[in-house]
């Protein structure tokens, strides 16, 4: 396995660049191609865990063969054989650059190696069986084989050489297999990590993983960890401020951040990336907040709800779902943004994201809307049921609007402060109209 994966990370180091000659001024395609160059570093490092991620994301923006190839290999590296092979149905050498082909064929080859036909599944072994194997092993002078790993780890360095199917090992070659890493001893519950545990950090609100508490986690964790968020509440006792990058994803919408302070629920400040997936972000109670506040950096939300922005009328402030301010930038598909008191999502300063299939609906005032300098690209999102428009462009903002829909809005679906911008294509949204 290590040798066949020492080769297919070299034939990855010399497939070309991402190709993005087509469209190269897009916004589509620039995001497409931060994402994939990301991707492959981590690939070339063996971090596939990361390098599958970033991979997937930037085939949600831009269906680049080279990132679907990538993305096949990373999964075959995981032993995630079923979505590698699904990966590898949509991809043909022929989409590469003629150049690179030869080279895309074997490493389609690697990655059936890597993967194999499905494996039977064994039955259980009596655990004092188990137990006997590392001893086995010293008796036989490394004659037994060690069972496979649950999912393939980084490769490291390594003379031997592939071995195809079938063939058989020369007298003198049987390599002794790896002993069994000792066990971290397991913490107690809900109180952190345990010594030498890999994988995302689990944070339950039932005391049952690695901490009971989102905040007690971002506190204790190293910058860019995973931090899964098990389904349930997870209260914070006052308005969160994450300054370093993370991965927050839950369960779906039964995972829900719920907050209560005065400003916004989560703020993020930095550079990024910042990403939530697949969870919920909710604010109670009267006082003001945005519940999601991007500042800067880089962000990838994906399929989260943003409900309970609380307006405050005579200070003019709070009431948006989301507000991204300063340069903030990324990706946005597949969220909602309902039921926030005055906006579901707010661009300002010189933020630029790109929005793709999301749903803002029943929030007071704008379901989407553009100030300042603003822009970036919104694609087939649906704002419905807004208290005055589903979108709007106001100051020198400057979207690109594709595809669109609004339905259903009290005065109308999209709101132009000037009269007009460039790059309305395909939308579905009368016009706002004042009364």
């Amino acid at each position: 396995m290590r040798a066949l994966a020492i080769g297919l990370l070299t034939l990855a180091l010399g497939l070309p660049a991402f190709d993005v000659r087509a469209q190269a001024d897009s916004e589509e395609e620039k995001a497409a191609r931060s994402l994939y160059n990301k991707g492959k570093a981590k690939f070339d490092a063996g971090d596939w865990v990361a390098a599958e991620d970033l991979f997937a994301k930037s085939l949600t923006v831009y269906a680049n063969p080279y990132a679907r190839l990538y993305r096949a290999a990373s999964l075959a590296h995981l032993s995630r054989c079923d979505e590698s092979r699904a990966e590898m149905t949509r991809f043909t050498p022929d989409q590469v650059a003629a150049k690179a082909r030869d080279k895309a064929r074997a490493m389609i080859d690697k990655v059936k190696a890597l993967c194999g036909p499905a494996p039977a599944r064994p039955a259980a072994a009596p655990a004092a069986v188990v137990a006997a194997v590392p001893a086995a092993v010293a008796a036989t002078g490394g004659a037994t084989a060690s069972p496979a790993p649950a999912a393939a780890q980084p490769a490291e360095p390594s003379a031997t050489t592939d071995v195809p199917p079938g063939a058989t090992v020369a007298e003198g070659e049987a390599r002794v297999p790896d002993a069994p890493p000792a066990l971290p001893a397991a913490p107690e519950k809900g109180k952190g990590r345990a010594p030498g545990a890999k994988g995302p950090i689990l944070v339950s609100p039932d005391g049952s993983g690695d901490y009971a508490r989102l905040e007690d986690a971002l506190a204790r964790v190293k910058p860019g960890v995973a931090i899964h968020l098990a389904a349930g509440l997870h209260r914070l006792s006052k308005p969160l401020d994450i300054t370093t990058p993370v991965r927050l994803f839950g369960d779906g919408k039964s995972t829900v951040i719920v907050g209560d302070g005065e400003g916004h629920v989560l703020r993020f400040l930095g550079k990024g990336p910042f990403e939530l997936h697949d969870l919920a972000v909710e604010h109670q109670g009267g006082r003001w907040a945005r519940v999601i506040v991007v500042e800067d950096g880089d962000v990838d939300f994906r399929g989260i709800r943003v409900s309970g922005g609380v307006r405050d009328a005579t200070a003019r402030r709070g009431g948006e779902g989301l507000l991204m301010l300063g340069g903030a930038a990324g990706v946005i598909t597949g969220c909602e943004f309902a039921s926030n008191a005055l906006h579901g999502v707010k661009m300002a300063g010189n933020a630029h994201p790109i929005l793709e299939g999301n749903t803002a609906r029943s929030n007071g005032k704008g379901g989407i809307v553009w100030f300042e300098g603003s822009g970036g690209t919104a694609r087939a999102n649906t704002c419905a049921a807004n208290g005055q428009y589903g979108m709007a462009v106001v100051d020198r903002a400057a979207p690109k609007l594709i595809g669109n829909v609004c339905a259903d809005n009290l005065r109308g679906g999209l709101y132009l402060e000037s009269g007009h911008i460039e790059g309305l294509v395909d939308n579905r949204c009368p016009p706002y109209q004042p009364k």
